[in-house]
């Protein structure tokens, strides 16, 4: 059987979106076409589409619940640009929403440290956020992870890549991705920093050229954020 995941709506697709949407609108604007600033207007808008996405598509339970989060803040904002809440008494439902979440966040760690997952393929999306996966397999092939003002952190040293290359495409744009990999590994980067950083501190110790190679490649866009590779 064909162990290749379907298709899902993922983290670059979202941003990459935003991009071309933000690119457009500021066109028209200043072609006099549009008022960019009527548009904006509509800004909370991107947190209800996020949280929903999070709430329908979870990759992890722990996604489900900061979706409702991010929709919860998203309707809140819009009722206040449209002038259905008032300032000085909306915000303190703001503040007990950040609290919940930080008490909910650290009440989920005090529980024990991430566990190993066997998952041959990753799809992590930080928004807002962190993501922390240590992931075990004799068959790592790869995936993708996307950070948007958030983290993503990946332990990949309890794996394996059977079949070379394995591919990470990432994506960081005001946030940062981390990914830790065994010393037998090879990293190939091919990722772009765009008004970002971009550091692969990792070394292998295969001597032997013919000795199997474990080869991981690691591409995408780095867009006023960081990613590091390490062992």
């Amino acid at each position: 059987m064909n162990d290749v995941p379907a298709r899902r709506i993922n983290g670059r697709l979202i941003a990459g979106a935003l991009l071309i949407f933000f690119g457009v609108l500021f066109t028209l604007d200043n072609m006099g076409v549009i008022d960019a600033g009527d548009v904006l207007s509509w800004w909370p808008v991107i947190l209800i589409a996020v949280g929903a996405l999070k709430v329908i598509q979870p990759p992890h339970e722990g996604h489900r619940k900061l979706g409702y989060v991010l929709l919860g803040l998203g309707v809140f904002f819009q009722l206040q640009i449209f002038g259905l809440t008032h300032m000085r008494s909306g915000w303190p439902f703001v503040l007990v929403v950040i609290g919940g979440l930080l008490i909910w966040r650290a009440l989920d760690r005090s529980a024990g440290p991430p566990k190993a997952e066997s998952s041959s393929q990753l799809s992590e999306f930080a928004i807002m956020g962190g993501v922390h996966r240590i992931v075990e397999t004799p068959d790592f092939r790869g995936g993708e992870a996307t950070a948007i003002m958030g983290a993503v952190e990946l332990d990949l040293r309890g794996s394996t890549i059977a079949t070379s290359p394995a591919v990470i495409d990432v994506f960081a744009m005001w946030g940062g991705i981390e990914i830790t990999v065994p010393p037998e590994w090879r990293v190939d980067v091919k990722a772009m920093p765009i008004l970002g950083g971009l550091e692969n501190k990792a070394r292998s110790t295969v001597r032997d050229s013919s000795a199997p190679t474990q080869e991981l490649v690691i591409r995408g866009t780095a867009i006023m954020g960081g990613i590091e590779i390490k062992n």
